[in-house]
């Protein structure tokens, strides 16, 4: 949790189609805030409960019933994390004799980047769900009184009336900026938390990756896991900055193949169009996006 009372935040807005940036405060709860905070998440915990909204041991007998959830997604949810802590003590502990080369280190970084999506897809559907359950929309209830309650303007006024007038107005960049700060005082809420994952420290710290974590060749160009260029969408691309499969194969620009080869009758004569002349002119290579990178194994 943050020791900050209060967070000021800048927030660019559009009103009446003009660009301003306003300003905005949100302090740190009392206790009586608190106090009617947490009325408010009783309140609403009881009412889902009336309205026959699923608890989450309801919605856990619930997801086995219908096998949403079962005992062997379980142990597999539990065998992820143990891969991932045990790929994280490969990387910063164990090691030939303490030195561990940076090329090895990075596919050690990638296999926990790939195992920890694994695990966020395996728990998705199971999150997902858990979402409406009577706790869940009880703590949302209490969370949206607090932003309400906490979020003043520059001059010390409430931005909000109440609660249902947050409501209203929750999709709003002001109520964004809001909601973040304060879950970020309340719940120590990282926006740099992806950057500060084990894997992703490492592949920075060795300039794998770029600032938004892509991984990156030693000349700063797209690649995927294994080595191979690909463009800001993820589609393959060779040298020239042209359309591939993943083999190297040439694609046109809706990713379909470009005949490469000449059709012949049962009797060996040509026919159709003939496959079109391959291009020869190169592109311009791409400006490097860093200058200093010891020499690693470029394969991702």
């Amino acid at each position: 949790m943050s020791k900050d009372k209060e967070k000021t935040v800048d927030v660019d807005v559009t009103e009446n189609g003009e660009k301003k940036t306003v300003k905005i405060t949100v302090r740190r709860p009392n206790n009586a805030t608190l106090s009617q905070a947490q009325r408010v998440s009783a309140k609403t915990w009881t009412d889902c409960v009336r309205d026959g909204i699923m608890t989450k041991k309801e919605l856990e007998k619930f997801m086995k019933e219908h096998n949403v959830w079962n005992d062997g997604k379980e142990k597999e949810q539990k065998d992820k994390i143990r891969e991932i802590a045990e790929l994280e003590k490969q990387l910063y502990v164990q090691g030939n004799n303490g030195k561990l080369r940076a090329s090895e280190g990075k596919d050690i970084a990638i296999k926990m980047r790939i195992a920890r999506n694994e695990l966020r897809n395996l728990i998705s559907e199971k999150i997902a769900l858990e979402q409406n359950t009577a706790e869940a929309l009880s703590d949302n209830s209490r969370f949206d009184f607090l932003v309400a309650s906490c979020t003043f303007d520059q001059n010390g006024n409430k931005v909000y009336k109440d609660v249902d007038d947050y409501a209203l107005q929750s999709d709003s960049e002001v109520a964004f900026a809001a909601a973040s700060a304060l879950a970020q005082m309340l719940y120590a809420v990282d926006k740099d938390f992806e950057a500060k994952l084990p894997e992703n420290r490492f592949l920075k710290m060795f300039n794998f990756v770029d600032e938004d974590l892509t991984l990156v060749n030693e000349t700063g160009e797209y690649v995927d896991t294994e080595g191979r260029k690909i463009d800001k969408d993820g589609y393959y691309i060779n040298n020239n900055g042209d359309r591939v499969d993943r083999d190297g194969n040439p694609l046109d620009e809706f990713g379909n193949y470009i005949p490469s080869v000449v059709y012949v009758d049962d009797d060996g004569n040509e026919i159709g169009e003939k496959p079109a002349a391959k291009k020869t002119t190169a592109k311009k290579p791409r400006k490097k996006k860093t200058e200093e990178l010891e020499e690693v194994n470029t394969d991702s």
